[in-house]
């Protein structure tokens, strides 16, 4: 992807948290590149916050560990959430139907995993995630879930980890314009970091944006610039890049 036209202002990372700065299942974290970019924010170095499908409270434990003051962006964007004064924000597009329906979505699902090696997602205030150990149950049970939720105010994708059933009209890329308005940060400071598919809109939508080397072809594709390096590794060697530019 070719650079975009920058200006002198300062950018603002926007960055995913499973794939890049966590993990999979079982794996051991990098912590010293993790204290490494910590410092860096603590610092005041860098501007940096999270997006993720994450919940809040998980996200608010790595925000704590990075030093992170502003807004994170969590669950897919249906909700924002401020780590200094623990207050969550639903996004205004979620529909009251949505709402509304929430319970009866829940139970259904609940009704529909009975019996099967899949659960839902604990801790998720909007969303709702279904996981399971085995990933060879996900295809029969994506077309499940559609056909059970096919006259719910829902959208249901699958994120590559887990299907996803989502409020229509929100998604990373959504949580994203509400997370500049919060802030008060301009479009063109915006530089997104992700890996995976379920990245690509909050990687469109951002200004510029950037992936580690674990970054899936689709993600390749759209970015502007792919570090050398995997994970919390790749992110740091993404801002000193960026940096670079800016000086």
């Amino acid at each position: 992807m070719e650079s975009k036209t920058r200006g002198t202002m300062r950018s603002h990372f926007i960055c995913d948290v499973d794939g890049c700065l966590v993990p999979p299942r079982g794996e051991r974290w990098d912590l010293t590149s993790f204290a490494v970019l910590a410092d860096r924010i603590y610092n005041k170095e860098v501007p940096f916050t999270l997006c993720s499908g994450r919940p809040a409270t998980f996200m608010e434990a790595i925000s704590r560990q990075l030093t992170i003051t502003s807004h994170l962006i969590c669950e897919n964007g249906t909700m924002l959430f401020n780590p200094q004064t623990k207050v969550g924000t639903p996004h205004p597009n979620i529909q009251p139907e949505f709402l509304r329906d929430r319970p009866l979505i829940q139970q259904t699902l609940q009704n529909l995993l009975q019996g099967r090696p899949a659960m839902i997602e604990l801790g998720k205030d909007v969303m709702f995630s279904i996981n399971s150990h085995d990933p060879s149950v996900f295809a029969d049970l994506m077309e499940d879930v559609k056909l059970a939720m096919q006259s719910a105010p829902v959208q249901v994708v699958f994120s590559g980890r887990s299907i996803e059933v989502l409020p229509l009209g929100v998604t990373k890329a959504q949580g994203l314009e509400l997370w500049m308005e919060l802030e008060g940060v301009d479009h063109q400071q915006t530089f997104a970091i992700g890996d995976a598919d379920n990245d690509l809109e909050v990687l469109n939508a951002a200004y510029r944006a950037g992936a580690p080397s674990n970054c899936t072809e689709n993600v390749r594709r759209v970015v502007e610039y792919v570090s050398d390096q995997p994970m919390v590794q790749g992110i740091l060697d993404i801002i000193s890049w960026v940096q670079r530019q800016e000086a």
